[in-house]
């Protein structure tokens, strides 16, 4: 099957998750999951997404990798950086990456704006929430958001606060992960209600959350980004 039949097999899932809950497929956002895929995959993905009038939009985890690929990209394709960020990793991060949404901790916050201060740069990022208490994932808990939040605040010259982004463990039944989806759209709802979104682009919390597994379920539950990368390119070696 070809890239364009299966990102066709997605556009179809995304609209049908969104027209359940009244809601507007043209405010989603597909983020095509890339990682240890070659460039001519990229550029196919880049020519189909097009041709639909997509916006383009590519998650990496490796800044190896994004070093190798981004100059090969189309100038309107965006990076998001979604996989863990390291200290020592920040400033490739900062020079190569649109988006970073796998923000997880003060200090990666810290480093990131102090770098995109330097360069001149109001870096867009994302919150990673641990919205599962997992010991195994990293991301914020709920409860420090007042304190991360006020740590954004202070530095709003350097970065742009996007959203809040989330990842779960894979499961290959999609129902298990809806009372999460659900709890970070609460999380979002009880930011709204405190006054806590003018520290997000335009005041408004975009959520990132679902992939090839689970996306649908995901929009159900108030995504506005997924990162899909399975049901796009297959498996990967």
């Amino acid at each position: 099957m070809t890239i364009d039949k299966k990102l066709g097999d997605v556009i179809v899932e995304m609209q049908r998750a969104a027209h359940k809950n009244a809601r507007d497929p043209q405010g989603l956002t597909l983020v095509a999951v890339s990682k240890t895929h070659p460039i001519e995959v990229l550029r196919e993905y880049e020519a189909a997404a097009q041709q639909r009038g997509l916006r383009v939009v590519f998650g990496e985890n490796y800044l190896q990798e994004i070093k190798a690929k981004k100059s090969l990209l189309l100038p309107t394709s965006e990076i998001h950086m979604i996989g863990p960020l390291q200290s020592n990793k920040v400033r490739d991060a900062v020079a190569l990456c649109d988006v970073i949404q796998s923000v997880h901790s003060l200090k990666i916050l810290g480093l990131i704006a102090k770098e995109a201060a330097r360069i001149g740069k109001r870096q867009r990022i994302f919150l990673q929430v641990n919205i599962g208490e997992d010991a195994a994932k990293s991301g914020f808990l709920e409860r420090e958001m007042d304190e991360v939040l006020a740590a954004v605040e202070v530095e709003t010259g350097a970065l742009q606060l996007e959203g809040l982004m989330t990842i779960l463990p894979y499961d290959d039944d999609p129902e298990k992960s809806r009372l999460h989806y659900r709890r970070l759209t609460q999380l979002r709802h009880s930011l709204e209600l405190r006054g806590l979104t003018r520290m997000f682009h335009k005041g408004w919390v975009l959520l990132s959350m679902g992939m090839s597994n689970d996306f649908g379920v995901a929009i159900e539950e108030g995504a506005d980004l997924v990162r899909v990368g399975t049901a796009l390119f297959g498996e990967r070696d």
